[in-house]
């Protein structure tokens, strides 16, 4: 399968064609992001392993808003069915991402924990008390201490994780891969276009610093189904040569 390159503009395009494919229906568009922020807050607050019900079903929630996308990007009539379509096809399969995720979480855990030792263990403990981010930044500067090194490892894991997953739902969901062959789809493509998706993440992040100031927490209404959609709009720019379900009408243009 070829993996496409893109340019660093496309970072930008990939925000500027989800805004559009937003616009071109914002009340389910929002409306479904609603619903798929609420799926995976009430699994997370299931009492005995709620967090691990939530990124089980992450991937199954994101192949449902995929399959909004898609039908914004077709001009299709969205219904609220279309968020719960993973459960309806390859759920299997997108458990298994999600215990990929779960797996990944566990060692990003483990490794950070051992790298930080003991002092880790007693500044996050110290941490959940106490909400004080500047102990926190303290004790990571302090001279000697495991505590930076440990955190720098599990961030930089983290990354490693996201790059790993970030399309493998769609490619399990849309293109029919295997869990295993979406992830390394997934690294690969990341990987070949860290560039474009570093502008990305930029600007991603100034518009979450912009929006953040309207009162209320209402610019998550807006930066959220941006964030998705656009998700999906680089999927189709880095993946353009593989193949999906549904075909391609003589008047549709690609997104991006």
């Amino acid at each position: 399968m070829e993996i496409q390159k893109v340019p660093a503009s496309h970072g930008m395009l990939w925000i500027k064609h989800g805004y559009r494919l937003v616009m071109r229906s914002p009340l389910h568009a929002v409306s479904l992001t609603m619903v798929f922020a609420l799926g995976l807050m009430l699994a997370m607050m299931i009492p005995v392993g709620g967090v691990l019900l939530a990124m089980l079903l992450m991937p199954v929630l994101m192949a449902g808003y995929m399959r909004v996308c898609r039908a914004l990007e077709y001009s299709e009539s969205v219904t609220p069915r279309f968020i719960f379509a993973g459960f309806e096809k390859r759920t299997a399969q997108l458990v298994s991402v999600g215990g990929m995720l779960l797996v990944g979480m566990l060692v990003v855990s483990m490794v950070t924990v051992m790298m930080g030792g003991d002092a880790l263990n007693v500044l996050l403990t110290d941490f959940q008390k106490h909400q004080d981010s500047k102990v926190l930044m303290e004790a990571m500067m302090a001279p000697g201490s495991g505590v930076l090194p440990g955190m720098l490892t599990g961030l930089i894991l983290i990354f490693v994780l996201m790059l790993a997953l970030q399309y493998a739902p769609m490619l399990v969901f849309f293109d029919q891969q295997t869990p295993l062959e979406a992830v390394k789809l997934s690294m690969l493509g990341s990987l070949r276009n860290i560039i474009p998706m570093t502008v990305y993440s930029m600007l991603m992040q100034l518009l979450a610093f912009v929006l953040s100031a309207v009162p209320f927490n209402l610019g998550l209404i807006v930066l959220l189904p941006i964030a998705l959609t656009s998700m999906y709009v680089s999927y189709r720019d880095i993946f353009a040569e593989v193949k999906s379900e549904e075909p391609k009408s003589d008047n549709d243009q690609t997104i991006a």
